[in-house]
């Protein structure tokens, strides 16, 4: 049986380099088409209740990138043979300082999408280590993400590990009487 620095090494002769570099504005089509992407694979919109409209989040997902790239989102990207394959990105998040999180700033990672013919290159693992990276570098203490099936064990084996966090998903057509409102 091949080793896997060997099915790697391997798969990255025939397909060519993976380039791992920070993404720039002009890499927001991408990361629109990754983030719908990871949204369809994760959630499953197509079995969703009721039926959601994917122009309207197309529209919310492109304005939410334009806001925040740059600002409290970064994200990186793989290049396989000059086209864009992969992304992952990070959502600086201020937190009320802890014990284990003095500086009190997180980072949220997500969009993390392989296109399915780059999957097993090491993309995604590459990735994950650049944020991590980033991350400390910034003096972030804790960095969390939501995983799926498919994404754990390479989260796992980056030393992620579940927590005590819990969800909530609030329709806000069956809750009367609550509301948000947002400067």
């Amino acid at each position: 049986m091949k080793s896997a620095h060997h099915r790697q090494m391997t798969a990255q002769r025939e397909t060519g380099r993976v380039l791992i570099r920070a993404a720039t504005i002009d890499d927001i089509d991408a990361l629109l088409e990754f983030r719908l992407a990871m949204l369809e694979v994760v959630f499953g919109a197509a079995e969703s209740t009721p039926p959601h409209d994917a122009t309207a989040i197309r529209e919310a997902n492109a304005r939410w990138l334009h806001e925040h790239f740059g600002r409290d989102f970064v994200a990186w990207v793989a290049d396989l043979d000059g086209t864009t394959v992969a992304s992952a990105g990070l959502l600086w998040f201020p937190h009320p300082p802890s014990a284990i999180n003095p500086g009190g700033l997180e980072a949220y990672i997500l969009n993390v999408y392989t296109r399915p013919e780059a999957r097993r290159l090491g993309a995604a693992r590459a990735l994950m280590e650049r944020l991590v990276k980033e991350a400390g570098a910034a003096g972030v203490r804790r960095i969390w993400l939501r995983a799926s099936d498919e994404g754990r064990p390479l989260y796992e084996s980056l030393g992620f590990r579940t927590s005590n966090y819990l969800q909530l998903t609030v329709d806000s057509a069956d809750a009367p009487g609550h509301s948000v409102h947002l400067p």
